[in-house]
């Protein structure tokens, strides 16, 4: 019998590579966005439950409809910065949709199976030189917060009623779908267009600008270090943890880390430039609060469940860079017919 899974958060980058991954290994997926996804996704094999987790009884419904073998909690509101906009919003989808998953588990379905999607921001701004499942929380931000106390609480149950419950410790992962508001995708964006001969895109930064604005890529501060993987290691990683016999939590990254300007450097490098002719330094774009340096130490994931990334920070970087120029020549190729007919006029 095939076993049954639901995706929470299933339209965003992670939920994509996970539901790709769940379907190859023969599940029933059945996902759930905020927002009507692309009924074609997946090749229309997506069971797809459109709704906001925070409605109580959506929720309700969704798990009891889904009958799932193995939950997938990847919902958030997903960026420190935007939690501090909507913290009432954030602790309520960050932190009681979790709750509330775990006291169905352990009422209705107690068999079933949780993957939590924690974050490395949980630690805040630590002075830890790496940073592991034993490393002392100190979130500094109301998304950090709200994923500390998903986080224990899935522990909690985990320990007081033997369920299998288990926390992802995500840190800073990236792919060719992260939607163009962080920063890694905004970089990948500018070299692109600045290789295509652009000067200005379409596309907005997070103050409204273009993101590339008369050749130049504004961005914060470029000293801050991140551990970045890749999104489609990190989804395999969350259905081992899953599929292992023992429910723990897991810190899931490389293990190196690499700064925003490293991130730079490679990605214009990829289009043949110099990244110091394109990225300027912009003081309005500095977060009062942030973590400054991240880097996971997976000894745990890597010793017992063996999982390993394949894909390196220099070859996500290209795969990001190279995907982007790939989707700017087809919008400008769609664009030229328009303007010939413009100028036939």
């Amino acid at each position: 019998m095939r076993k049954r899974a639901l995706v929470t958060g299933g339209a965003g980058q992670d939920g994509w590579y996970l539901t790709d991954l769940l379907l190859k290994q023969g599940y029933d997926v059945f996902a759930q966005s905020r927002h009507p996804a692309d009924p074609t996704l997946h090749d229309g094999k997506v069971h797809w439950h459109i709704g906001n987790l925070t409605d109580e009884h959506f929720l309700s419904d969704l798990l009891a409809s889904a009958a799932p073998d193995e939950i997938y909690n990847l919902a958030a509101v997903s960026r420190p910065s935007i939690s501090w906009d909507i913290p009432v919003e954030t602790a309520l989808l960050n932190s009681l949709v979790p709750h509330r998953i775990c006291e169905y588990i352990r009422r209705e379905a107690p068999s079933c199976r949780l993957f939590q999607a924690s974050s490395s921001e949980i630690y805040g701004d630590t002075r830890a030189e790496l940073q592991d499942e034993d490393t002392r929380a100190n979130p500094g931000s109301p998304y950090g917060i709200s994923k500390a106390y998903a986080h224990q609480i899935v522990g909690a149950y985990r320990r007081q009623y033997g369920l299998h419950l288990s926390c992802g410790i995500l840190f800073n992962h990236e792919s060719p779908h992260r939607p163009l508001n962080f920063v890694s995708q905004k970089i990948a964006h500018a070299a692109a267009a600045a290789s295509l001969g652009l000067r200005e895109t379409h596309e907005l930064d997070e103050r409204g600008r273009p993101i590339l604005l008369d050749g130049k890529l504004f961005l914060g501060d470029i000293t801050i270090q991140r551990d970045f993987g890749y999104a489609g290691d990190f989804v395999e990683a969350m259905h081992m943890i899953v599929c292992h016999d023992t429910p723990a939590d897991y810190a899931v990254g490389t293990g190196q880390a690499h700064s925003i300007a490293e991130f730079c450097e490679i990605a214009f490098k990829v289009c043949g430039l110099d990244w110091n002719e394109y990225v300027v330094r912009d003081e309005t774009l500095l977060r009062k609060v942030d973590s400054h340096f991240t880097q996971a130490d997976p000894s745990k994931l890597r010793s017992q469940l063996g999982w390993q990334p394949k894909i390196d920070f220099a070859g996500l970087v290209e795969m990001m860079v190279t995907e982007r120029i790939r989707i700017l020549k087809l919008s400008l190729e769609r664009a030229a017919p328009v303007a010939n007919r413009r100028s036939d006029r």
